[in-house]
């Protein structure tokens, strides 16, 4: 099925002609409207516009798609206003709370698409440390969580809903020392400080599991954690400004790869996933306006899926232990 905001990003563009303009009216950037449309065209299965220095025209298979795209939207616009008033879905509240990886990368996305079509819905987003999320559910009264699940699987309190796994991988600033080498190997992150947020035990024995010997010492880890935040804006500001690694995903991270701000190493960890989850409290019934929610967030979460392929791919060889 074709998400509407593809298709809305496809009018937009044949409106304007041109990337840039088009961008600016949707609020996105220009790199997220070129992979939107190419996301819609690898949906298609077709070219959908042609590209000249002067202008962007749609192809006959674009004329297609966009004649019906204008139909599409205008019926999903007016579904949505009745189904809304029907559901009670013009006025009322959420409250959802979340880790800071899952906030940035599912949450913020999903939240900007959900208040386009329900406006009259008020939304409070809680980012906190994962760990403490369930406990704070009875004082707090979440809609959901929505975070890394290590320790609710065996829970009886919990229904869990499981996302996408998203690969994670090491960054760190432009011009950074690590960048200069040739044939990087992860044993040379050793003597920089690797920042990230509270990390669950299956990831701590990921790192640990990495060792190097030290001639007749025992083995030694070759990257342990130094710093652990559950700010992304403090983390971001730390690799930024000093040559501290971080650990990120595509989805928090897309703008600065985009503009060069930061980079990725040349190597990665195949079990280094996230394991973000939607959590829901057993006998807990789900207001129309949480269900609608979760439809943007799965959207997103599948979304990622398919914008982080590329990335993955450039990321160079696996490290396994």
């Amino acid at each position: 099925m074709i998400e509407t905001r593809l298709l809305r990003n496809a009018l937009m563009l044949a409106k304007h002609q041109n990337f840039a303009r088009a961008a600016k009216e949707l609020h996105i950037s220009q790199p997220t409207l070129t992979r939107s449309i190419q996301l819609l065209e690898k949906t298609v299965g077709d070219l959908l516009f042609d590209r000249t220095s002067r202008t962007i025209l749609p192809t006959k298979t674009g004329e297609i798609v966009l004649k019906h795209a204008s139909i599409i939207i205008a019926s999903a616009r007016a579904m949505q206003e009745e189904v809304s008033l029907h559901q009670g879905l013009s006025t009322g509240s959420l409250f959802i709370g979340a880790g800071p990886y899952a906030g940035t990368e599912l949450l913020a996305h999903a939240t900007s698409q959900f208040s386009r079509h329900y406006p009259g819905i008020k939304i409070e987003i809680r980012i906190g440390d994962w760990r403490k999320l369930p406990g704070r559910w009875t004082q707090e009264g979440f809609d959901f969580l929505v975070m890394e699940t290590s320790k609710l699987n065996e829970s009886p309190d919990f229904e869990i809903t499981r996302l996408n796994h998203h690969q994670g991988f090491f960054f760190c600033r432009q011009n950074h020392p690590l960048l200069k080498k040739d044939n990087l190997a992860i044993s040379e992150l050793q003597p920089f400080p690797l920042i990230g947020p509270a990390l669950p035990t299956r990831l701590k024995n990921l790192f640990s599991g990495l060792s190097v010997s030290d001639g007749d010492a025992s083995a030694l880890p070759i990257i342990v954690p130094t710093y652990t935040c559950n700010d992304l804006g403090t983390i971001k500001t730390i690799v930024r400004e000093s040559d501290a690694i971080g650990l990120g995903t595509f989805g928090i991270l897309e703008q600065e790869l985009e503009s060069g701000l930061f980079k990725t190493l040349p190597f990665y960890m195949p079990a280094l996933k996230t394991d973000h989850h939607i959590v829901l409290r057993k006998g807990l019934s789900l207001s129309p306006s949480a269900k609608a929610f979760i439809e943007f967030l799965i959207i997103r979460d599948n979304e990622l899926s398919i914008l982080e392929a590329d990335l993955i791919k450039s990321l160079g060889p696996a490290i396994t232990g």
